[in-house]
């Protein structure tokens, strides 16, 4: 498992953890928020050569999905 896969399945755990909205929000910055890590991530794309750039920016863009998905499904689940 790389560590994108590790980075979604963390966020998804930590999503179903949250008891409430207040922790839910927490969990999000923790991986979307400013310093979060997916950004911080999307940050050091500009480091790469094009080619890699393009390969790695997908598979995070992937793994963002994923995890916006795993929020908003929470996010129904606790309303």
């Amino acid at each position: 498992m790389n560590s994108l896969e590790q980075l979604v399945v963390s966020a998804q755990a930590d999503f179903l953890a949250a008891v409430d909205a207040a922790a839910l929000e927490n969990a999000k910055a923790k991986y979307l928020g400013k310093t979060g890590q997916i950004t911080e991530m999307m940050k050091g794309l500009g480091k790469l050569d094009p080619e890699e750039k393009k390969a790695q920016g997908a598979l995070i863009n992937a793994a963002k999905v994923q995890i916006e998905t795993a929020l908003t499904a929470r996010r129904d689940a606790l309303a």
